[in-house]
């Protein structure tokens, strides 16, 4: 099977977030191979677009992880696409390039995140296990650029979150209200796997996709951990301890 350049990456309004999917030589990890240009019939290229790599701070080797900074502002509305070049992986071989689609949008709302990624995982649920707690974070895909996850409760970045956050329910926002005929589990597909240090596979979660009567909701319900299970109920444990959880939107779900 082969493995890709990028597996998945996120993209804000102050940084850029790339996991590798596979291993990269750091020496190939230079500013000129991330490059930015608008994405129009006639692209043209941001000059500078972040600060200067520090691979000791910026690249973590073990889950291949780069973080890049923005050092100029794009403008408001746009649509842009970061080429990824020229990066050799650990056989020495240079790895085709591939792009980051994006659109930036600033809103009066801070921390407003619009982005889209290669790959097709816009939420995670992490359990630390040794906490009773869950780490929340979150990526998002559009096949149609015009057309992106807004937000999402929990909220990106929303650490160590209780085992019965939200009743199990994520809320995903969208811009638009996706058609109906996309909310199940075909297209949101619920996951989770137990965290050890051997490996384990993802295990799909009988979870329920509801929408809001009318607004762009979509609404992930995780089923409780009880023999029988229940959805959306107070005082259940939905998040248990040693496991970690996401969530697969289809890259084909629409308006």
């Amino acid at each position: 099977m082969a493995l890709f350049l990028i597996d998945q990456a996120q993209v804000n309004i102050y940084s850029v977030s790339i996991k590798f999917g596979r291993t990269i030589k750091i020496s190939s990890l230079k500013n000129e191979n991330f490059r930015v240009y608008t994405d129009n019939a006639t692209p043209t290229a941001v000059s500078a677009p972040f600060t200067t790599i520090d691979t000791l701070k910026d690249y973590n080797q073990i889950s291949r992880i780069l973080t890049l900074y923005w050092r100029t502002t794009l403008d408001n509305n746009q649509d842009y696409y970061i080429d990824v070049v020229n990066l050799i992986d650990s056989s020495g071989y240079v790895v085709d390039s591939e792009k980051i689609k994006f659109t930036y949008k600033i809103s009066s709302t801070p921390n407003t995140e619009i982005f889209q990624t290669p790959e097709l995982v816009p939420v995670l649920i992490e359990d630390k296990s040794i906490k009773t707690d869950v780490d929340i974070s979150y990526h998002i895909l559009a096949k149609n650029p015009k057309f992106y996850i807004e937000s999402i409760d929990p909220v990106n970045g929303d650490f160590y979150l209780d085992n019965g956050y939200g009743d199990g329910r994520v809320i995903i926002t969208f811009n638009e209200r996706p058609a109906s005929n996309f909310l199940s589990n075909k297209y949101f597909k619920a996951q989770r796997k137990k965290i050890q240090k051997s490996p384990s596979r993802w295990e799909t979660v009988d979870a329920q996709v509801l929408m809001h009567a009318w607004k762009p909701e979509v609404y992930v319900d995780f089923p409780s951990n009880d023999a029988t299970p229940v959805y959306n109920e107070d005082g259940k444990t939905y998040y248990e301890t040693g496991y970690k959880y996401r969530i697969i939107v289809s890259k084909d779900v629409g308006i």
